[in-house]
C-alpha cells in the first residue's frame, strides 16, 4: 500500500505542474485586466506612486468594491471618470457640462462612459463656473409674508425656465440668523443672492454679500448692490391725498419701524402730503405681523378720540387691521375710513370691499429674476448697479367715504368702547 501511495504521489506530481503553468499565466491575465480596475477606483494618485504593485493591489480592491454594497453605491467623482478614459479632469468636466471646445464624438464618448458608470454631477460645486451656475439663494425675513412668498414663487418659476433654481432661506429679521443663512449660502457658492436685508445686518453679512453677485428685494441697506423696490412713497401719498379730498384731517397711520427703508418711505409718503408730521397718539409704528396690527389698530380706535380715517403701510399689518376693526364693529366707511397696502385680492373679498395700495410683487419678483440672469450672463456692466422702482396703484373701492361730523364721530365712539 505503501509502494502503490508513493506511485499515485508520483503521478500526481507531472499532472499537478501542468496545472501551475496554466494558472500562472491566467493570474497574469488576471493582473492585466485588474489593472483599469484599479485605475478606475483609485484614481491616478496610487498608480503613479506604486506601479510596480498596481496590478496585484487593484486585484484586491477590484473584489473588495465587488462584495462591498456600500462601496459600490458610491458614485464616481470626475478625477475617476478622468483616470478611467485616460484625458485630464477639466476636459471630462467641460465634456459633461457641453463645452464646444471637447469635439462632439469625445463628448459622447465621455458622457456615454459617465452613464455607464452613474456619474452624479455636484451641481452646488459648479455654481461658480459658466455653465453651471444652477442655484440661487433668497433671503426672506417671512416666508409666510405674502409679498415674500408672492415673489419668491414668481422668481422661482422664471429662474426654473433658464434651469436655474432658487434656495429660499428665513431671516426672522434676526441679524444673526441672516448672517447663519448668508454664511450657508455663500459657502454653497450659489451663483448669486437675493436679500431682504434686516435694519441690522451685521458686518459680517455685509462681507459675505460683497463676495458674490447680489439683489437687494423690497427694502434696502447701501451695500453697493443692485435693488428691485416699490413707490411706496408715492403709493402712500396718493393714499393720503385720496382721503383729503373726501374731507379728512383726522388721520392715523399704521406701519412697520423706519429703521427699514420702506417704512421709512411709506410714513414718509403719509407725512409730506399731510404737510406734517403726525402726532404720537395718530401712529403705530409696529413688526410687520397680523397680531401687531390687530393690537395697533384696537388702540388707535378704543381712544377716546378716535381718527376718522386709517392709513395702514404693510401686508400683514393690514390683515391685522381688519379683523379688529370686524370684531370691534366699526361701521366702514361710516365711522371710519380704512386704506390698506399690499395685495389687493383678499380686499376685494372683504365687507364692504377695500380701499387698497396695490404693490405688484409678481413683477417685482420677475424683475429681480430678470436682473440676476443679467448678472449671471454677464450683462451688469454699469459702473453704478441698476435699481429698479415698480409704480404702486391705489385702488379706490368702498372702504372710504366723507368723514362723519365730529358730534356724530364722538357719540359712536362711546358706542364702540361699550361694545368691547
Amino acid at each position: 500500500m505503501g509502494s502503490s501511495g508513493r506511485a499515485s504521489r508520483k503521478t500526481a506530481k507531472p499532472t499537478a505542474t501542468p496545472a501551475r503553468k496554466t494558472a500562472a499565466p491566467a493570474r497574469k491575465n488576471t493582473k492585466s485586466a485588474a489593472a483599469p480596475a484599479r485605475k478606475t477606483a483609485s484614481g491616478t494618485t496610487k498608480s503613479t506612486a506604486a506601479p510596480a504593485r498596481k496590478a496585484t493591489s487593484g486585484t484586491t480592491k477590484a473584489t473588495s468594491r465587488a462584495t462591498s454594497p456600500a462601496r459600490r453605491t458610491t458614485p464616481p467623482r470626475i478625477t475617476d471618470l478622468a483616470a478611467e478614459l485616460g484625458y485630464s479632469a477639466s476636459t471630462i468636466s467641460r465634456a459633461l457640462n457641453g463645452d464646444p471646445i471637447v469635439g462632439p464624438e469625445l463628448t459622447a464618448r465621455i458622457r456615454a462612459h459617465a452613464a455607464k458608470r452613474g456619474y452624479v454631477a455636484n451641481r452646488l460645486a459648479q455654481s461658480l463656473t459658466g455653465a453651471g451656475r444652477r442655484f440661487v439663494g433668497f433671503l426672506v425675513p417671512d416666508v409666510e409674508n405674502r409679498p415674500y412668498s408672492i415673489a419668491a414663487s414668481a422668481v422661482a418659476n422664471s429662474l426654473a425656465a433658464a434651469q436655474h433654481q432658487l434656495i429660499v432661506a428665513i431671516s426672522g429679521d434676526d441679524p444673526k440668523l441672516e448672517q447663519e443663512a448668508l454664511r450657508s449660502l455663500v459657502g454653497a457658492q450659489v451663483a448669486a443672492v437675493i436679500v431682504a436685508p434686516t435694519a441690522r445686518m451685521t458686518k459680517e453679512s455685509k462681507q459675505l454679500l460683497a463676495t458674490c453677485p447680489a439683489v437687494q428685494f423690497n427694502r434696502t441697506l447701501r451695500l453697493g448692490t443692485a435693488s428691485v423696490l416699490c413707490h411706496d412713497r408715492t403709493g402712500l401719498a396718493a393714499a393720503t391725498r385720496h382721503l383729503l379730498t373726501l374731507g379728512h384731517r383726522d388721520i392715523a397711520y399704521l406701519g412697520t419701524s423706519t429703521r427699514l427703508s420702506n417704512g421709512r418711505d411709506r410714513l414718509r409718503g403719509v407725512t409730506d402730503t399731510l404737510g406734517t408730521e403726525l402726532p404720537a397718539a395718530r401712529q403705530r409704528l409696529l413688526p410687520p405681523t397680523e397680531d401687531d396690527g390687530y393690537a395697533g389698530t384696537r388702540e388707535l380706535l378704543e381712544s377716546r378720540t378716535p381718527p376718522t380715517a386709517l392709513v395702514v403701510g404693510s401686508s400683514s399689518l393690514s390683515i391685522g387691521a381688519a379683523r379688529a376693526v370686524h370684531e370691534l364693529g366699526v361701521s366702514i366707511p361710516t365711522e371710519l375710513s380704512l386704506v390698506v397696502y399690499g395685495d389687493p385680492s383678499w380686499g376685494e373679498l372683504y365687507e364692504p370691499r377695500l380701499t387698497t395700495v396695490s404693490v405688484p410683487y409678481r413683477a417685482m419678483g420677475q424683475q429681480v429674476a430678470d436682473t440676476v440672469m443679467a448678472m449671471l450672463n454677464g450683462g451688469q456692466q454699469a459702473s453704478r448697479p441698476p435699481r429698479h422702482r415698480l409704480a404702486a396703484e391705489l385702488i379706490v373701492r368702498e372702504s372710504t367715504a366723507q368723514p362723519a361730523r365730529r358730534s356724530d364721530q364722538r357719540r359712536k365712539s362711546t358706542t364702540c368702547a361699550s361694545r368691547t
